[in-house]
């Protein structure tokens, strides 16, 4: 019986960081793109990512039912707060304008791992935003 009060503490605190922590990650998103927006949930379940969200995404954002952020619970822990920056980040921007603006998320992210001493990460996120934003051109009719 301990064992069981001791394990079901431990997930109850778990479940509170883990709560907590996203939350902070919210606000500095908030911080960095100077907007305002209610807190929004975070879903943490693999099956339903691989059912709602683009196909080989690790999460996304939804704004329907008042928007909500569905992440794969597998994500790998150095990953995990610099997509759920990004998610935030896409909520704020949709929240407050209707758009996202996938470069200004992109770099955002790269501050975010350089603001947090994550610099080979960074650096990965980085390189991966060059190779699928910079010095495309746009043709507008």
């Amino acid at each position: 019986m301990k064992l069981l009060n001791l394990t079901l503490f431990s997930f109850i605190l778990l479940s509170f960081y883990h709560v907590q922590s996203d939350e902070v990650i919210f606000n500095e998103a908030k911080s960095d793109l100077e907007l305002e927006s209610p807190y929004i949930n975070v879903i943490y379940d693999k099956d339903k990512v691989s059912e709602i969200c683009p196909k080989y995404s690790i999460g996304c954002y939804l704004s329907k039912d008042g928007g909500y952020i569905l992440i794969n619970d597998e994500i790998p822990s150095n990953h995990h707060d610099v997509v759920l920056f990004g998610l935030y980040s896409d909520y704020l921007q949709h929240n407050n304008s209707g758009l996202i603006n996938d470069v200004l998320t992109c770099d955002l992210k790269v501050n975010y791992l350089n603001e947090n001493q994550k610099h080979e990460l960074a650096r990965l996120y980085s390189g991966q935003c060059d190779s699928l934003f910079r010095n495309k051109v746009l043709v507008m009719n």
